[in-house]
């Protein structure tokens, strides 16, 4: 089956002083391979405002929940996970790897099942 690239935007927001944004984007390769990205970008205060912004390449483990992300949007637990996300990406005390990998971790969440 041919890859078909796909692009999508999703957000969860807690709070009316909090949003969280996911871009999720697959790209085909001429060889048939697959790469997924993300783009998270937290968005806090009253006016929001970026606050934090990541562009995170979902690693091969993960790109079935990527797929299964961009068709069906965010479950339960991935919601769950954004918030926790959004707590490190803020933490001065968090490296930028342990930001990225809070982020791709919202992904890595998904509770896989026949239907996704």
């Amino acid at each position: 089956m041919p890859c078909t690239p796909l692009s999508v935007t999703l957000e969860v927001d807690p709070d009316p002083k909090q949003k969280i944004c996911f871009g999720l984007n697959k790209i085909c390769n001429n060889d048939n391979t697959v790469q997924w990205t993300m783009h998270f970008q937290l968005q806090q205060g009253n006016p929001l405002a970026t606050v934090v912004q990541l562009d995170v390449a979902i690693t091969k483990e993960y790109h079935a929940q990527a797929e299964a992300t961009a068709l069906h949007g965010l479950d339960e637990s991935q919601r769950g996970q954004a918030l926790v996300a959004a707590a490190i990406a803020t933490d001065p005390g968090c490296t930028p790897a342990d930001r990225a990998q809070a982020a791709q971790d919202v992904i890595a969440a998904r509770a896989m099942q026949a239907g996704a």
